[in-house]
Parts: structure tokens; sequence; C-alpha cells
């Protein structure tokens, strides 16, 4: 057995849409903005980055937790229809 290190997986998860708005040219404005230093080119910046990063390990962490509390099967690839 080993440890699941939700932030982690959550930063990769991030990393993702990172590089999708680098493809699209896209910034994130953020309240840190001007202490940012003009060579970091990151999209999601400051506090929204962490801010999306504790989103997504919040869902990760109750998707864990459900599943721990009964769920029977993982599906994947398919929406559930109920959003």
């Amino acid at each position: 057995m080993y440890d699941i290190y939700t932030r982690d997986v959550a930063a990769d998860i991030v990393d993702v849409f990172e590089k999708t708005l680098m493809n699209a040219g896209i910034k994130v404005p953020s309240p840190e903005d001007d202490e940012r230093d003009p060579d970091n080119c990151a999209c999601l910046y400051g506090s929204v980055y962490y801010n999306v990063l504790d989103e997504v390990e919040n869902m990760l962490i109750n998707l864990l937790y459900e599943h721990n509390s009964g769920y029977d099967d993982i599906i994947t690839g398919k929406f559930s229809g109920n959003k």
C-alpha cells in the first residue's frame, strides 16, 4: 500500500488547465499581478492558482470519501446525467 497525496494529484490536474490556457494565450488576472516577475508566464498565478488548486483538491478528497463510504463502482468515460 502507499499514500495518496491529493495535493500532488490536484496540481497535476491544474497543470492540464494551465497548459490549455497557455496554448490559447490566456492569462487569468490575479490580485498579485503587480508583484509578478516579468519573466513569469504562468497563466494561473498567485491566489487564483491556489484557489483553483484548493477547489480541485477538495473535489478529489470528496470523491475519495464517497468511494470509501460504500459506492460500488467507478464508472469512467461517461456522464451520470445528473448535472
